[in-house]
């Protein structure tokens, strides 16, 4: 096993334990690391106690379908948006039924990016069963493989920090980057982040 290999599984692993100690169970939706969020978490043994199940939706079609991100959103914010991520998110939750997802959307390039959505730019959710959702977006440099492997560490992270959040601890976030609340099939989130 490489380093880089090991490092990304000891992350996964500090990730499942915190879930399990929180008796929440993760599903994961993924376009551009087509799986490498689901393959390092799957990588730890007894990884089954705290993870269900990865949705590669890589095309549009896919995230509809496996998902239920509405074609029209889609078409309005396009694919790598922080509002699809959070209805890919959304979506893992409705369709796995557990209680912690975490999706991951965005441009790894080397082509596919532009002025507006340079290579690099990942847009990301967590959510929890409880209506608790916390978006994030990052601009990652790197060729492709560094900018697949970031993301998934970036998700790792924000997955161990709705997985530790508390109720009380969602409403004093002021830095924009605040949780929101939405329920579950619902993939805008509530206004006041």
């Amino acid at each position: 096993m490489t380093a880089l290999a090991k490092e990304l599984e000891e992350h996964a692993r500090a990730v499942l334990a915190v879930c399990r100690q929180e008796g929440l169970v993760v599903a994961v939706a993924e376009s551009c690391t087509g799986g490498l969020l689901a393959a390092s978490l799957t990588a730890v043994p007894g990884s089954s106690t705290a993870f269900d199940r990865g949705f590669v939706t890589y095309s549009n079609e896919a995230k509809t379908d496996m998902l239920g991100v509405e074609p029209e959103l889609l078409q309005s914010a396009g694919a790598v948006s922080e509002d699809v991520a959070v209805a890919m998110a959304l979506g893992a939750l409705a369709a796995s039924g557990q209680s912690l997802s975490a999706a991951i959307t965005g441009i790894a390039g080397p082509d596919g990016g532009s002025d507006a959505k340079p290579v690099g730019l990942v847009h990301m959710a967590a959510a929890r069963l409880d209506g608790l959702v916390r978006p994030k977006r990052y601009v990652f440099a790197g060729g492709r493989d560094d900018i697949r492997l970031a993301s998934v560490h970036a998700a790792l992270d924000l997955l161990l920090e709705l997985a530790t959040l508390r109720d009380d601890e969602d409403e004093d976030e002021d830095d924009g980057e605040g949780a929101a609340r939405t329920t579950p099939g619902d993939a805008t989130p509530e206004a006041g982040r």
